[in-house]
């Protein structure tokens, strides 16, 4: 039996991508959760879109944005690193179309 994977996208945003990508979160989703990952020993703490972008300029270790967009579910992750911002992207459910056979 084999267990279907989500399927994840990576990308490095420069400043101007990560502006565009909140943009789009700030219209064109719905979304459902923030959460802001200060340090690696702080607990996420719950927070909304702008003041997690505001956090991630300053240095925040990374945030996660759970959201809906097109009847699916969905999360990002956004991690600081020495190479600027990287995006990790999952559905949050699997779908027929995404299972691997």
């Amino acid at each position: 039996m084999s267990i279907p994977l989500a399927c994840l996208t990576t990308a490095e945003f420069d400043p101007e991508t990560l502006a565009a990508l909140f943009s789009d979160l700030a219209t064109l989703v719905e979304i459902d959760e923030v959460l802001i990952k200060g340090d690696a020993t702080a607990y996420a703490g719950a927070t909304g879109l702008v003041e997690a972008q505001r956090a991630l300029a300053a240095g925040a270790r990374g945030i996660q944005i759970r959201y809906r967009w097109a009847g699916e579910a969905w999360l990002d992750t956004l991690m600081s690193g020495p190479a600027g911002i990287r995006l990790v992207r999952s559905p949050l459910s699997v779908t027929p179309s995404r299972e691997s056979s």
